[in-house]
């Protein structure tokens, strides 16, 4: 009996082993080098034991083969990648041949049907469906609306400092990113659904709660991740839920009571509402289209925002020369010390340049993963023959790695704002090494928004106060290993002292 007992056990881990090691060999027989990989943890084995932030599993590969390798074969748990090396491919990919490379891996790892919240945002959507959607954000995203919330965030920013003049007294240590968030939840809740979510106030929407449910607590999105490693050709259908149940309920119930509110009003501004529910009328959407479009604005632009506005005024309050500078160019662009006309706001060399290396050294997204949809050959500087990819193959982009490729940015820890003047940002995109917001095609479709309200809240921030680190901040820039969106490890505390303008 135990004897049968212990037989069935053995079989059954070995069933188990040959399962997880069952793909290995995939980029080996097709002529592509596979580093170490372990079964269960595959290439990546922080992403399953977080003892860092597995985007820091890549850069290790990319760091021993970018020299040797124009790309290598991983595994995310069990799932086959093609990890890019080479900066050249990388800008082929997301821009010159992207007609071979059009949808994201994102789109298959949630269903739409179960997360119908994002069923129309155009980071998961493939093919057709993406370029639909993508051609009907896009009209939402003009200047002239653009320009309508730079009114409201100017409002938005006078409460911001308001807040941290009441809350910082007597050199109180404020958590840097509940100011971010409750910067753009005011913002996007204002610009997005024309209601104040009362994020200065002591009474405020539980914006920064569900949040915290959507990135820190979530375990749906945990078992999804590994769901898409273990099973990487499972049915769309049998994938699990990724959005929390109660972050469905809230801004679904948010969404509705927004819409109906305008629409009793029957007012006439140049804002997203409004036009959405004029894209209502010609496009015959329904409340659940309308409640999508209006996710998108939050999903892709609360928590990324504000992490890294954050992150900038970390960076800014450890080298007080570089904030001193930003603090001069916003005080030549507007003596009077409000915030600048927004082409002002955009134009200021020095704040981008801040931002941009902020985005360097702290990537809202430390990989991208893009799926092969169209049959290409790719032809890596490091290799004889081309490797022909095939409709399905998926690719990994070493965000995080490219950033901090010490070949490119000398001393890559060092926040050096200049490495991103006089064309720096130009430059380093075509080089295919700096991939803030991505690029091509399918950039980030808020990009221009998320912009413009991370300048204007640093740009308040940096004119009002001077802001430094308190020492509850951990040194260094150490990504937290349990957090999905890369963000500075331990939190990020800073302190406010006034400045007398």
């Amino acid at each position: 009996m135990f004897g049968s007992l212990l037989l069935g056990i053995a079989t059954l881990l070995g069933v188990i082993y040959v399962f997880l090691v069952s793909n290995y060999g995939h980029w080996r027989r097709r002529g592509v080098t596979e580093p170490r990989v372990l079964p269960l943890f595959g290439s990546f084995p922080n992403m399953v034991w977080p003892r860092q932030h597995f985007t820091m599993d890549m850069r290790d590969i990319y760091m021993r083969y970018r020299n040797t390798h124009s790309y290598v074969g991983c595994f995310l748990v069990r799932a086959p990648k093609l990890l890019i090396l080479e900066p050249r491919l990388v800008y082929e990919i997301y821009v010159s041949a992207f007609k071979h490379f059009e949808d994201n891996d994102a789109s298959k790892m949630i269903d739409i049907n179960k997360d119908r919240l994002v069923a129309l945002n155009p980071f998961v959507l493939e093919g057709e469906e993406w370029r639909r959607q993508r051609a009907v954000f896009s009209t939402l995203l003009t200047n002239g609306r653009i320009r309508t919330t730079h009114a409201i965030m100017q409002r938005v920013c006078r409460d911001l400092c308001e807040f941290i003049c009441r809350k910082s007294v007597g050199g109180m240590d404020l958590d840097g990113i509940d100011l971010g968030l409750r910067f753009t939840g005011e913002s996007l809740f204002d610009c997005v659904l024309g209601i104040q979510a009362r994020a200065f106030s002591e009474n405020p929407l539980p914006v920064v709660r569900q949040n915290q449910e959507m990135s820190a607590e979530n375990m749906g999105l945990a078992i999804a991740g590994a769901v898409c490693g273990l099973f990487p050709n499972l049915p769309r259908r049998l994938r699990p839920k990724v959005f929390p149940r109660s972050h469905d309920e809230f801004y679904g119930a948010l969404i509705s009571e927004a819409l109906q509110l305008r629409r009793s009003k029957n007012q006439e501004r140049n804002d997203f509402i409004n036009h959405l529910l004029e894209m209502q009328r010609d496009l015959d959407l329904t409340e659940e289209d309308m409640a999508s479009h209006v996710m998108t604005f939050m999903f892709d632009g609360l928590d990324t925002t504000s992490n890294s506005i954050a992150q900038c005024l970390l960076l800014l309050g450890r080298n007080p020369d570089c904030q001193q500078r930003l603090f001069e160019e916003l005080q030549k662009s507007n003596p009077g010390g409000d915030l600048p006309d927004l082409d002002a706001l955009i134009d200021l060399p020095y704040l981008s340049a801040c931002f941009n290396e902020s985005l360097r050294i702290y990537p809202a997204g430390g990989w991208s993963s893009k799926t092969c949809t169209k049959a290409y050959e790719l032809r890596g500087s490091h290799h004889a023959e081309p490797l022909k990819l095939r409709p399905g193959d998926n690719l990994m982009i070493p965000v995080y790695a490219l950033h901090n490729d010490p070949e490119f940015y000398p001393e890559p820890d060092i926040f050096r704002p200049e490495r991103f003047l006089d064309g720096g940002l130009k430059n380093f995109k075509q080089q295919g090494v700096f991939l803030g917001f991505g690029n091509g095609p399918r950039q980030c479709v808020g990009m221009r928004l998320g912009l413009a309200m991370a300048k204007a809240a640093l740009a308040a921030i940096v004119q009002r106060f001077e802001v430094l680190v308190s020492p509850r901040t951990l040194d260094g820039t150490e990504i937290d290993p349990v957090i999905f969106v890369g963000v500075h490890k331990g939190g990020i505390w800073l302190q406010f002292v006034p400045r007398n303008i």
